[in-house]
């Protein structure tokens, strides 16, 4: 309910607004009743996911000291025991060079220099009023710090990765990033793998040149901070036409967003005093720029060389291998690269094999490392048909383009293999694979181009519920034409993944719903924040401290000071009315979510569904009466669940099913799947 407002808010007319409102919820309310009376028993695939899931999370809740992860590369899931993972985080952390801890969270003090920034920036009418709001921030959270095993490599050593979405400077690095990436002109990088192949295929090698792959060692953590600087200033003449933010101010943003990088792992807090951070949005420009940096000042005419972020192609002479490794290492003492030499006249390098010909031409194979799981979307996933079948003909695309030196039968072969191991039928395989070489005439191509050219799309997202989902798209699509629906699968493997995040407290919790109960009688009070959930109960307690003041001075409850108090909030009206207290440290979150005014239609959910609740009926005049049978039915719901949890503590003194969920940032899979 709350994914389509999004949808119809687009459209101003109100008229539209209300007809596909109510065509959606009848939708809605029909799946919920024929759900629930048809009770339909469950295919032989489906049934076996669920006792194997069921099975899979009695284990993982009865062996708590598992650790469950998906790995660096390949697609893999790995199960470590949860003292190998801290204790191989902690000789991550343990290096002084790169990483400081920290006595105190440092994020309030990185919030005000962010701000400070900011505002700078829009006193010199550097940047507008709106990208001034986006780019301050008043709710940032310490970012959580977590590895990623590497399963490739001996010992399982983590690569550290930082979340950055809430840390203070978070936009801005965005902002700067966007700005240097825009500026970048490479002769070097690679767009993709088909451009890459269309290249590399009508490359002919030197007689005594062979194949050679260079990659950098942990490059992201690897960058100083001088030597971001000096690229900038030596190639600010390619930056400055992207933006009227002088030398001197535009660097003092870039040090202040490297120099912001900081975690928490295991409740204590540390800075990252080298390098950038793998999860800052700064990150990759960075790393791009000084790459393209290092190239225009070590290469001496090697061929094809080409670049992906910190992966390296190029053809030298064999007996020049030692001398370009030497000279590419010598260009920065942090910045070291490794080496793959072609075997067989073969190397890998992205999703390709590349060939060296007897006659030095080069041709490409597409190709899977020894490390991939071979896993895409199994045909059985809980995932839209059309994902499923989207992603098998990208697959046939890809093997198709990318393998110039395979014949069709050898192509066939290879896209057979890849579905049939995530189950896909054989009469889709052959039907898809049968496929790969037809061409679309070349007006039905000029048609769709034409279509998508006069029509601006609009990307949406609603939950993936099978038989429900596509019959709200078909709703919708009769009056929103622009629109389209994205669905997202609440039912994801990752739901049981372990939490290796720390967790962040209750209280620094953001854009949530809350509810508040009374201490002295069954009523409770809904209402949602943006802000860190901590200041928003200072502010219900700032109330409090004003009522008791008034109280102590004799000031009646009549009083029209008090009575000014009580309007401010349904929660301090019934305060003062009934003399009752509400416990602000037993506060409960009910929802989640980062848009604004989806959060504001949760909270007028929870509040009509909510029995006790004592906010005013002005906080729910903006939710339309069509929902109310819905709601109705989410209430039933819900009370038979409470009712069947309290009888399971009852009987066992636990609860019977423990559910990790994934995401912070949607309502649960429970909520979803019962809604």
């Amino acid at each position: 309910m709350a994914d389509v407002e999004q949808v119809l808010t687009s459209n101003e007319d109100p008229e539209i607004q209300d007809r596909n409102r109510c065509a959606v919820a009848n939708v809605i309310l029909n799946h919920i009743h024929s759900s629930r009376n048809q009770a339909p028993q469950l295919e032989p695939v489906p049934r076996f996911c669920n006792h194997a899931e069921q099975i899979t999370r009695r284990f993982l809740k009865e062996n708590p000291n598992v650790v469950v992860i998906k790995s660096d590369k390949g697609n893999k899931t790995v199960l470590m025991e949860a003292g190998d993972y801290k204790q191989k985080m902690l000789e991550l952390l343990n290096d002084q060079a790169t990483y400081c801890p920290v006595t105190r969270d440092p994020t309030s003090k990185f919030e005000r220099e962010n701000n400070n920034l900011v505002r700078r920036l829009r006193n010199l009418h550097l940047i507008d009023d709106k990208t001034a709001r986006r780019l301050t921030k008043y709710n940032a959270v310490c970012p959580r710090i977590y590895g990623q095993p590497k399963a490739h490599k001996p010992g399982l050593p983590l690569r550290p990765v930082v979340p950055n979405m809430t840390s203070p400077s978070y936009e801005l690095s965005k902002y700067v990033g966007r700005i240097i990436q825009q500026s970048l002109v490479s002769s070097y990088n690679i767009k993709d793998s088909f451009s890459f192949c269309q290249f590399i295929n009508g490359v002919t090698l030197p007689d005594d040149h062979v194949l050679i792959s260079l990659d950098v060692k942990a490059l992201f953590t690897s960058i100083p901070k001088s030597l971001v600087i000096n690229s900038i200033i030596m190639r600010w003449n390619e930056i400055s036409p992207n933006t009227n933010i002088n030398l001197d101010l535009f660097l003092e943003i870039v040090e202040f967003c490297i120099d912001s990088s900081y975690f928490r792992f295991d409740g204590q807090h540390y800075l990252q005093v080298f390098g950038t951070a793998m999860g800052n949005p700064l990150s990759p420009s960075i790393a791009d720029w000084v790459m393209e940096t290092l190239l225009d000042t070590v290469i001496r005419m090697l061929k094809i060389l080409r670049k992906f972020v910190d992966d390296l192609i190029t053809a030298i002479p064999l007996n020049q291998l030692q001398h370009v490794l030497k000279t590419f290492n010598s260009y920065d003492v942090h910045i070291q690269f490794t080496y793959e030499l072609e075997v067989d006249n073969k190397l890998p390098f992205l999703d390709m094999l590349l060939i060296r010909q007897s006659n030095q031409k080069v041709t490409t194979q597409w190709h899977q490392k020894p490390i991939a799981s071979g896993r895409f979307l199994n045909y059985f996933s809980y995932h839209p048909m059309s994902q499923k079948l989207n992603m098998a003909k990208n697959l046939a695309s890809r093997v198709n383009l990318l393998s110039t030196d395979l014949d069709n039968q050898a192509k066939v072969k290879i896209i057979d293999e890849q579905l049939k191991i995530n189950d896909y039928p054989k009469s889709l395989r052959h039907r898809i694979a049968n496929r790969m070489n037809e061409n679309r005439s070349d007006e039905v191509l000029t048609q769709r181009s034409l279509q998508l050219d006069n029509l601006e799309h609009t990307y949406r997202s609603i939950p993936f519920i099978p038989r429900l989902s596509s019959k709200i798209d078909r709703v919708l699509k009769q009056d929103y034409h622009n629109i389209r629906l994205a669905k997202y699968n609440v039912k994801t493997v990752k739901d049981m993944f372990t939490r290796v995040k720390d967790e962040v407290p209750l209280d620094h919790q953001t854009n949530v719903v809350y509810s508040i109960p009374c201490n002295d009688c069954e009523a409770s009070y809904v209402g949602m924040t943006s802000n860190r959930l901590k200041t928003r109960m200072n502010g219900h307690q700032s109330h409090y401290n004003k009522m008791d003041k008034m109280l102590e001075e004799g000031i009646n409850i009549d009083d029209p000071q008090m009575t000014t108090l009580g309007e401010r909030t349904a929660l301090m009206s019934h305060s003062i009315i009934k003399q009752h207290r509400f416990d602000l440290k037993k506060v409960k979150v009910l929802d989640k979510h980062k848009n604004t005014r989806t959060l504001q239609f949760l909270e007028m959910c929870h509040i009509k569904n909510n029995k006790n609740s004592i906010n005013r009926r002005s906080d729910t005049e903006g939710l339309h009466s069509v929902y109310a049978g819905i709601l109705y039915e989410i209430g039933k719901i819900n009370k038979t669940r409470n009712e069947n949890e309290n009888e399971n503590v009852n009987n066992t003194g636990t609860h019977a099913n423990t559910y990790t969920h994934g995401s912070n940032d949607r309502p649960s899979t429970q909520q979803y799947t019962q809604s």
